[in-house]
């Protein structure tokens, strides 16, 4: 009989590759590396392009950026962040505005992480390679490539509770 160490060293080990089933709840959990690509380096520059205030980004922005959804993927960069909802039978607002360090990545002014890895939609680390934001023009959003099995740690696994208990650090604030 496994214990619930076991379970969490078997789960730990599952969401680090093709992702499976909590042995303990049934939930599915995958840790999912995500590129920084040329979706959301468009949806970047057109926010930007909004200026500082909060947009509503569902009411306003054109077409092929709401069907696209990469906005809200660009906040795990630090690039953009949304209000929160007043409302509470709203779950999100749907205001977005850029973040000085999004102003700066849009006017090439810095580079940030090219890949981040998530689990349970939050951060867990970020890629060590570094992108301008015209290189990220180079990168088409890939289903296939989110899906792949990934290993973010080599080694002993982390204890992930550690991370999902603690907001992400950025690697650049450490700089």
């Amino acid at each position: 009989m496994k214990t619930l160490e076991d379970a969490k060293a078997d789960w730990l080990y599952a969401i680090n590759g093709d992702g499976g089933d909590c042995p303990c709840c049934d939930r599915w959990g995958k840790i999912y590396p995500r590129h920084f690509n040329s979706s959301m380096a468009r949806a970047l520059i057109w926010l930007v392009g909004r200026g500082r205030k909060w947009t509503d980004v569902p009411n306003t922005a054109p077409k092929w950026l709401t069907r696209t959804n990469q906005l809200p993927t660009v906040r795990w960069w630090g690039l953009v962040v949304r209000r929160e909802s007043e409302d509470p039978t709203v779950k999100h607002s749907g205001m977005w505005r850029p973040t000085q360090r999004g102003i700066d990545f849009a006017h090439g002014r810095i580079n940030v992480p090219q890949k981040v890895y998530t689990y349970n939609a939050e951060v867990l680390r970020f890629g060590e390679k570094y992108i301008r934001i015209e290189q990220a023009f180079k990168t088409k959003f890939d289903y296939e490539q989110v899906m792949l099995p990934v290993t973010v740690y080599s080694g002993s696994q982390p204890d992930l509770r550690v991370y999902l208990r603690n907001p992400a650090i950025l690697p650049w604030e450490n700089q």
